[in-house]
């Protein structure tokens, strides 16, 4: 869904959470997929860049986020496991910087077969940890867009006590816990 990085303040919804931790983080990274109206953060007019909040949910807590350039490049290979809808997807991340790509294995309940699923990945920053974007789901090394995979974006944060914690959800809003495992990894 994003043809091109993206850099902006956002409203996002977290829904209520055993721990708000991750009820902060998994909205931020919702936030990150632009799924709830994105507004330039350009703060040389501020109140015409503001975030519509007029969207009220009694079960929701609302959070204003801003996803920025990443300070620093990240290189490396990760393999990463989560699940939607009991569905597991198996994806290998490769960073090259401030960009990346993605392979994605996983059945297709629709059509009865594996898939896979190849897209771009854009590394960017929020207050809850790095926010990697997905967009451009294709079919394994050809530019023909997949017709029904959302793109993947991924929420990574290092806890005070050293361990990873990473979120994905996808920009249909379908969302799990991840987890990665390092195969190269340059820093």
């Amino acid at each position: 869904m994003f043809s091109k990085p993206i850099c902006n303040t956002i409203l996002a919804t977290a829904f209520t959470l055993p721990n708000f931790k991750q009820t902060a983080s998994i909205a931020i990274l919702v936030a990150g997929i632009g799924l709830f109206g994105i507004k330039s953060a350009d703060g040389r007019n501020a109140l015409i860049q503001t975030p519509d909040v007029s969207q009220s949910s009694s079960d929701a807590t609302k959070f204003i986020a801003q996803l920025v350039d990443a300070n620093s490049p990240l290189y490396g290979s990760w393999k990463l496991r989560y699940s939607i809808d009991g569905v597991v997807y198996e994806s290998v991340l490769v960073m090259s910087g401030y960009s990346g790509a993605m392979r994605t294995r996983y059945f297709d309940s629709r059509i009865n077969k594996k898939q896979a699923v190849d897209q771009e990945i854009s590394l960017k920053s929020s207050s809850q940890g790095l926010v990697l974007l997905g967009y451009n789901p294709v079919y394994p090394g050809t530019s023909r867009r997949h017709p029904t995979y959302a793109a993947d974006n991924f929420l990574f944060s290092v806890e005070p006590d050293g361990s990873v914690i990473a979120y994905t959800c996808d920009d249909l809003r379908q969302c799990s816990s991840v987890d990665v495992e390092t195969i190269v990894s340059q820093f």
